[in-house]
């Protein structure tokens, strides 16, 4: 039986096809095993919305989605269009697909840089350099139980649009640095092989009429962050602290956005960029740290609120300021 390898990224000491070099210093390389999916048989959930779409791959090379609407594609792919009707189409992009695990969400204004050297990627990284304005769909999937035997099911709960920012070639493979952008929702897969494609849609907070409480909220969360930023680079960790942190750059690109009228659409409001940019690895966290950082993470994806996010993100940022400024202190007595 023939199979087809699907990438999934994960802590892992395996051999890997893609892995990522996390930006903050103190955390570990990140390997990806290959999940083998049956050409014969085999079943992918995706998202329309925050709901899930349903993939299936049925004997020899069709596929064929769940669910009402369906639309006969070229490659054999059928899709649900149901709210294409709706969309304007300036808000509907084609892109590449790079699949992660949860642990590896990836948010709007954050950074990081992937290790590509599997055929596939390079191919993938190819496409993007020179067909797709340097954009690509970073989403995440995660196993679920399959409803028949023998059949692989995954759902893909967050997706982030990224832009490469550089690309680094080496003897193997490439380094390619990504910058996130906004949230997206996959609206109908377009390829499976090589690599995955999909049409994509920006997903945005509301934008409030009163923008006075928000405004409040970021001058208050800025202050704060500000604070997080002198004390960590007074941190001293096995590398030294750069005085432009993963926190600096986000909040760097959070007051600029981006000004490609291409991806004008999905590009939040500068006080959802914020909300964002709050959520970066600091210099000597702790795994308990991260771990909680990726749980602020997940739930930022799915809050629809720029105010709520932003509660949630003053107290993150607040705890963050104080645990901080205890390993100052602490740093300071023992010298």
């Amino acid at each position: 039986m023939a199979m087809a390898r699907f990438a999934i990224p994960s802590f892992s000491s395996c051999s890997c096809s893609l892995s990522t070099l996390s930006t903050a210093s103190s955390s570990p390389r990140i390997s990806a095993p290959a999940v083998q999916i049956s050409s014969q048989q085999s079943l992918i959930v995706l998202p329309v919305g925050w709901g899930s779409l349903r993939l299936e791959r049925c004997k020899g090379r069709r596929f064929k989605f769940g669910g009402a609407g369906h639309r006969r594609l070229k490659n054999g792919v059928s899709g649900v269009f149901a709210e294409m009707s709706t969309l304007d189409e300036a808000t509907i992009l084609e892109l590449p697909c790079l699949p992660f695990s949860p642990a590896e969400v990836f948010i709007p204004s954050s950074s990081k840089t992937l290790h590509l050297y599997e055929a596939r990627f390079l191919s993938l990284l190819e496409e993007v350099m020179v067909k797709g304005n340097n954009l690509l769909a970073h989403i995440v999937i995660e196993p679920v139980k399959g409803d028949e035997a023998g059949v692989a099911s995954f759902v893909a709960t967050y997706g982030c649009l990224a832009r490469i920012e550089s690309v680094k070639r080496l003897d193997i493979g490439a380094l390619v640095s990504i910058r996130g952008i906004g949230r997206i929702k996959m609206v109908s897969l377009t390829q499976m092989e090589p690599f995955i494609k999909s049409t994509v849609m920006p997903v945005r907070d509301a934008y409030p009429e009163d923008r006075q409480p928000l405004l409040k909220k970021i001058e208050s969360l800025k202050k704060t962050l500000a604070e997080v930023q002198q004390l960590q680079i007074k941190i001293k960790t096995a590398k030294e602290v750069p005085l432009l942190t993963p926190l600096e750059k986000a909040l760097q690109w959070a007051e600029k956005g981006e000004p490609d009228s291409i991806v004008e659409s999905f590009v939040p409001s500068r006080e959802e960029r914020l909300s964002f940019a709050a959520l970066q690895p600091i210099a000597g966290a702790s795994p308990g740290e991260l771990h909680k950082l990726l749980q602020e993470r997940l739930k930022s994806m799915t809050t629809v609120d720029t105010d709520v996010r932003l509660n949630n993100v003053i107290e993150y940022a607040e705890q963050s300021r104080a645990s901080v400024a205890a390993k100052v202190a602490l740093q300071s007595l023992q010298l």
